[in-house]
């Protein structure tokens, strides 16, 4: 393309304006012009001009570069590029662009004193409002004054989700870098736009423990709506709808919260959340393995209530048998069967008793100590002695007892005492010496009495050892069950 003059026409030469003019516009010079006109009608023409503007540029870029030298700057924009361009130029736009970094609407250039440019990035955000979606470039520190820029107003109960997650309006536009870099300013963002909702609230009605109220929650779910307006789940709570559903203009929700029981077993304590109105249906509805047998404190018709502890008692029982062994015992029977004087032996035996008990246990412990049963087996038989009580015959006068003369021995009169050796030896003593007993205490005399006890019969038996002392079989029979009681020690000085 052929270069342009000042004044709109073409530099002289083959297709220049010259060749196109008539010869007789063409001014001849005249023969008497000075040196002065001459220079002037040369600078004035187009030849002159352009052989004068090649020096002319060199020198303007010659000024220039003294003027203004070049610079080494480093420009670090906050999506992570960096690079490094000569410049001199004073517009940081225009150097920023000489690196080779576009500018995109709404991003700032900051030169700092060292040499660097830092170029923030508008951050890239996606708008959605009322059922809308809007892309953005903005360079709004915080989200309210986003939605302010874009005149998106905020109600009461709305909320705002960054990235499908609820956050204040209050917060930033985007969020913080995960990874922090020596070479990117603060503030760096991500590649990936944000995605910011507005989530409009919606009215709802909640029936809490059969209290009514009309609310409104911007939530996504009736869980999230629940905790909006500051309803707290707890553990066994009943809820309707589920919530994880989704929340919807005009939804009823119902909510009965769960009270806590404390329950102490014998193996330790836990906790219940429950529904059911009374102790006893709380423990049916909770699985509880529970004992055998057990008592409930409080009872099992008590009310739920704040703070209510309740205690299964452990009943437990067991069986225990005891025994004791029973020695017989010796017992004389009257037998009028039997001739004066004569005696008849049943013997008996020993038997064991049995007693058995029922033992109570709560939560281990002996609550209470019942007999349930008691039995012999064998049942013990007393040993019987039969003894006559036939009239008593004719008492034989006993011989004479010779007195004994001052210095000669006394005769002892024997044989009195053999009439009765059929009687004295029934028993399991010494037979002979149960008759030199007799011999020696009465002579074999069943009428012999000492008053001074009394001491009455064969063997003098203390007459306060029962009655029917003169019976020689009754005082046989006494005077042996006072030898099995203390032997021969009864009788000290006979024979």
């Amino acid at each position: 393309m052929p270069l342009q003059d000042d004044v709109g026409g073409y530099a002289e030469g083959s297709g220049s304006e010259e060749t196109h003019r008539p010869a007789t516009s063409k001014p001849e010079p005249e023969q008497g012009w000075s040196a002065t006109s001459r220079l002037s009608h040369l600078a004035g023409s187009g030849r002159f001009r352009l052989q004068t503007a090649g020096p002319a540029a060199f020198l303007l870029i010659l000024l220039v570069a003294v003027a203004f030298p070049a610079r080494q700057l480093r420009v670090v924009t906050t999506d992570g590029d960096v690079q490094t361009v000569s410049s001199r130029s004073s517009d940081a736009v225009a150097a920023v662009e000489q690196a080779g970094i576009a500018i995109e609407p709404g991003d700032e250039v900051e030169a700092l004193g060292d040499g660097e440019l830092i170029v923030h990035r508008a951050t890239e955000a996606i708008l959605k409002v009322d059922g809308q979606s809007f892309a953005v470039r903005t360079r709004a520190e915080t989200i309210a004054e986003l939605l302010i820029d874009a005149e998106v107003p905020m109600e009461p109960d709305d909320s705002v989700l960054r990235d499908d997650v609820v956050v204040s309006p209050d917060a930033p536009v985007a969020p913080q870098p995960s990874v922090a870099s020596s070479d990117l300013a603060p503030g760096t963002v991500s590649d990936e736009p944000v995605v910011l909702e507005v989530r409009r609230a919606v009215p709802f009605s909640l029936e809490e423990n059969g209290q009514e109220l009309q609310l409104r929650s911007s939530g996504q779910t009736v869980g999230s709506a629940l905790r909006d307006v500051g309803v707290r789940l707890g553990p066994g709570d009943e809820i309707q709808p589920s919530p994880s559903a989704e929340l919807t203009a005009g939804l009823q929700i119902r909510v009965e919260h769960a009270q806590q029981l404390v329950v102490t077993l014998p193996e330790g304590k836990k906790i219940l959340y429950t529904l059911a109105d009374s102790v006893e249906a709380a423990l049916a509805d909770s699985g509880l393995r529970l004992p055998a047998g057990y008592r409930l404190e409080p009872s099992g018709g008590t009310a739920i209530g704040p703070g209510l502890a309740v205690h299964v008692v452990g009943i437990s029982e067991d069986q225990v048998l005891e025994t004791e062994r029973i020695q017989s015992q010796t017992v004389y029977e009257a037998d009028p069967s039997l001739a004066w004087g004569e005696t008849l032996t049943m013997e008996g035996r020993d038997g064991v008793y049995y007693r058995q008990f029922l033992l109570v246990y709560e939560d281990g412990e002996l609550l209470s100590r019942e007999l349930e049963l008691e039995w012999y087996d064998p049942e013990p038989i007393d040993t019987t002695i039969y003894y006559s009580t036939a009239a008593e015959p004719t008492p034989i006068p006993p011989p004479p007892v010779a007195q004994p003369q001052p210095d000669q021995p006394i005769t002892v009169i024997t044989g009195g005492a053999e009439q009765w050796r059929s009687l004295v030896c029934a028993y399991g003593w010494d037979c002979e010496w149960a008759l030199a007993v007799i011999q020696c205490e009465s002579g074999g005399n069943p009428n012999a009495y000492n008053p001074g006890g009394p001491y009455i019969g064969l063997f003098q038996i203390w007459g306060g050892h029962g009655p029917n002392l003169y019976d020689p079989a009754v005082n046989i029979a006494a005077a042996y069950s006072l030898y099995l009681s203390g032997g021969a020690g009864h009788w000290p000085y006979c024979p």
